[in-house]
């Protein structure tokens, strides 16, 4: 069904200056005014920092949706405001990968994407949610995720060489000096200064290869090693204009993904990477299988992969920086499972999703 029934939608846009196509954004806005999207107020993401949670309280003003005019670290944001209250969200793709949007099949064409929010269909869409498992050592520093208890990710969760490439890559120094070869100057930086973790991983809601739950005592439901990332997926596309997808993962099919990559090389990390995240035939084995866990999904040396409808991470050396949709948002020991209610979003009216 459409937000709004035949009257135009009321929204609250949120921006942030630091996106990909931010310059765009007064665009996006004469094209909402265009179709008749009455604009309620734009807020800049900053504006909400150490903001209790907005959606309700939006609602309250008549609000029919929330619109992110952003990335996917935006989107995350966003969600995180209006998760608990029901409120719809609109997304508009003015981030550099707009990994969200391009999984929910939202047209990165911004007079399209502006249709979909005035004419769309709202429907249900899983989101995650992390909370710290206990109380930090001490206190994090910038940590919105402490502050509130609890926040929400759309896309994915990750501990590792992706929160050290999001400190860098986001900083607004190095943006400012590097221009579009920032992603560039951080993946290399990370690479030669990684730091491998130790991490336990207890699963909750653990699938097997033929999707049912494993219920069985004797299979032990946790995985330990020495890693350079984990991340906690709900939304399959990766990769910006690439668009590498993983394989089993949907947006709406209740569970978690769980990529752990081990410390590995960076040609066999490479090799571990382009085998799940695209098609390819097993190589014939010259050697006996090393043991997996039960509900290995993958089979590639280095890499696991889980579903799952929840996980408790730990690492050695909690407290670690943990990255929701791509922004610092808390700290290992961390809970994450799938939010309870999911999220209203507004698609395509021929989505299928």
């Amino acid at each position: 069904m459409e937000i709004h029934g035949n009257k135009p939608p009321k929204a609250i846009v949120v921006h942030s200056p630091f996106s990909g196509r931010s310059a765009q954004l007064s665009q996006a806005l004469d094209l909402l005014n265009q179709v008749g999207v009455q604009i309620i107020e734009v807020i800049s993401i900053a504006d909400l920092d150490h903001q209790p949670l907005q959606g309700r309280r939006w609602q309250e003003r008549g609000v029919d949706v929330a619109i992110a005019a952003g990335g996917d670290g935006l989107i995350g944001g966003v969600i995180t405001h209006i998760a608990e209250s029901g409120l719809p969200l609109g997304i508009l793709p003015l981030g550099t990968s707009n990994d969200i949007a391009r999984s929910l099949d939202i047209p990165l064409a911004l007079a399209e994407a502006v249709r979909v929010i005035a004419r769309g269909k709202q429907q249900k869409m899983d989101i995650g949610m992390a909370q710290p498992a206990e109380q930090a050592p001490h206190a994090a520093q910038d940590d919105h995720l402490t502050a509130r208890s609890h926040g929400y990710f759309a896309h994915a969760l990750t501990v590792g060489l992706n929160v050290q490439f999001a400190k860098i890559a986001t900083n607004v120094a190095t943006r400012q000096r590097y221009g579009r070869l920032a992603y560039s100057v951080a993946a290399l930086d990370v690479w030669v200064h990684r730091e491998p973790l130790d991490v336990a991983l207890s699963f909750t809601g653990l699938a097997g290869p033929n999707g049912k739950t494993i219920h069985n005592a004797d299979q032990p439901p946790a995985l330990y090693c020495r890693a350079l990332e984990v991340a906690v997926i709900n939304a399959p596309v990766f990769g910006g204009q690439w668009q590498m997808s993983l394989p089993r993962a949907s947006i709406d099919d209740h569970l978690l993904d769980i990529v752990v990559i081990e410390n590995i090389g960076l040609e066999r990390m490479n090799a571990a990477i382009a085998q799940l995240f695209h098609p390819w035939q097993p190589q014939a084995e010259t050697e006996a299988a090393p043991v997996r866990h039960p509900a290995e999904l993958s089979g590639i040396p280095g890499l696991h992969h889980f579903q799952a409808t929840g996980v408790l991470l730990k690492t050695a050396t909690d407290p670690q920086d943990v990255t929701l949709d791509g922004e610092l948002r808390g700290q290992t020991p961390m809970q994450v499972s799938l939010a309870s209610k999911g999220l209203c979003v507004v698609l395509p009216s021929d989505n299928t999703m």
